[in-house]
């Protein structure tokens, strides 16, 4: 595909970079010649200096023969100028970042007036995973299927854990629910696991399954399921006030600590339920003020990375039952997650991620598209959930009998809503949505699994 992006600063770049490598042709345009300097050094792409608003700088760019234009500027109204323009000069599809929270519930409106293909907001999109997260305590991660019927989520496996060095095949017999052992992490090895594998002390592992599985699951591990009431929020940008939204309809008790005062007055204003209270979430003294430890869950958001560290080291030192930080730098997570926080957001890689799984959408000419994507475990592994047409080679053959490429598992069924963790003996049928772990590679189409 001829993708156009406008705007290289974090996200657009992420997205460069990814698409390049499924040999897409990339065309990056921002005003900023250190910029695109960086990406025509280290991306096998084609760089504009320029408006990407200008008619002249995307007719250069060949727009009328692009099949998508990305606009992800740091201006909203740019973005949605990129858009209208890049449409009337013969753009296909149009996708632009919106992050405004006065635009928050406009964005139907939007899609619609400025004939947009997408819409993305990603301190929305993080906040939406936040609260998710929230809601599981003892997992680092939680990611949502099917219409948020399936969950798959992220944990640690503690020396205290009755599954250890247990077969996968012995264990989900003994397991009080149906979940599926579906990626594991070990000394930096991804690993698609198999019916004779054992997990290990500190295994970072994702399980499958319906939420009311995946909660008895825990339960059998002996982990708290106590549902977070009082949780703080360390800096009041964006995602704080998102989160605080959606906290605010699970009836949570929602602090938010802003060091700059005016911030502080605008968020009383939108946030008339929360509790705002102007300081510095890094200082120890302000913590212990604001009773740190009492706190169910902390989530540090600022814009400075080493700030949210220090204030997530301090709040897993007071024995804070789950905490969450934001991190823009990607080469700073795997450090993060030695030092024993593992419930990382990255609002950069999830806007990337849905943007990803669009142009794979899109790219799909087999009518298999992928309709959702995650990246995990540091992108060395992914999840793609496809609905199953026309596709002989796949339907009414056993599982055990298909020839499934090396490291690609079958994670999930769902046949008229409902959901089938499968075992061997199960078959894939017309109209089933599937769920597929691999890490092999990127998928576009559901046939790519089969050898």
């Amino acid at each position: 595909m001829k993708i156009v992006i406008v705007g290289g600063g974090k996200v657009g770049y992420t997205l460069a970079q990814q698409l390049a490598t499924e040999e897409h042709d990339i065309i990056l345009i921002d005003n900023d010649a250190e910029v695109l300097n960086h990406a025509d050094e280290t991306l096998d792409i084609m760089c504009i200096r320029g408006n990407g608003a200008s008619v002249e700088i995307l007719k250069e760019a060949n727009i009328s023969n692009s099949d998508l234009l990305i606009a992800v500027t740091d201006s909203d109204e740019l973005n949605m100028i990129c858009c209208v323009i890049g449409k009337k000069l013969g753009a296909k599809h149009t996708v632009a970042r919106i992050r405004n929270t006065d635009y928050s519930n406009e964005h139907k409106m939007l899609k619609q007036e400025l004939e947009l293909d997408m819409v993305i907001n990603p301190e929305m999109d993080a906040a939406d995973e936040i609260a998710r997260m929230i809601q599981f305590p003892s997992a680092t991660n939680v990611e949502t299927f099917a219409n948020h019927m399936l969950e798959m989520v992220e944990f640690r496996v503690l020396e205290t854990d009755p599954i250890i060095n247990v077969k996968l095949l012995d264990l989900t017999k003994k397991l009080p629910s149906k979940v599926l052992f579906c990626a594991v992490s070990r000394n930096g090895e991804i690993i698609i696991p198999k019916g004779d594998f054992r997990l290990s002390t500190d295994d970072l592992v994702y399980v499958i399954g319906e939420r009311k599985d995946i909660n008895k699951f825990f339960n059998h591990l002996g982990r708290s399921s106590h549902k977070p009431k009082n949780i703080t929020i360390i800096g009041g940008g964006r995602i704080a006030i998102y989160l605080s939204w959606l906290l605010e309809e699970l009836n949570m008790n929602v602090k938010i600590i802003e060091l700059n005062k005016e911030r502080c007055i605008l968020l009383s204003e939108v946030l008339p339920n929360a509790l705002i209270i102007l300081g510095d979430g890094t200082d120890q003294e302000v913590l212990d003020n604001e009773n740190i430890q009492s706190a169910d869950a902390t989530i540090a958001l600022t814009d400075m990375d080493e700030e949210n560290l220090i204030s997530s080291l301090y709040s897993h030192q007071c024995g804070v039952p789950k905490v969450i930080l934001k991190i823009n730098r990607h080469n700073y997570i795997p450090i993060v997650k030695k030092l024993g926080l593992d419930s990382i957001i990255s609002p950069k890689l999830t806007t990337a991620n849905n943007i990803l799984r669009y142009v794979r959408a899109l790219d799909n000419s087999q009518g298999i598209a992928v309709e959702k994507l995650y990246k995990i475990l540091d992108d060395e592994a992914e999840v793609a959930e496809f609905t199953v047409k026309n596709s002989p080679d796949l339907i009414d053959i056993k599982l055990k009998d298909m020839k499934l490429k090396k490291d690609v598992l079958i994670a999930a069924l769902v046949r008229n809503k409902k959901i089938i963790i499968p075992y061997g003996t199960d078959s894939i049928k017309d109209g089933d949505k599937v769920i597929v772990v691999t890490k092999s590679g990127f998928i576009t189409d559901l046939n790519e699994i089969l050898e």
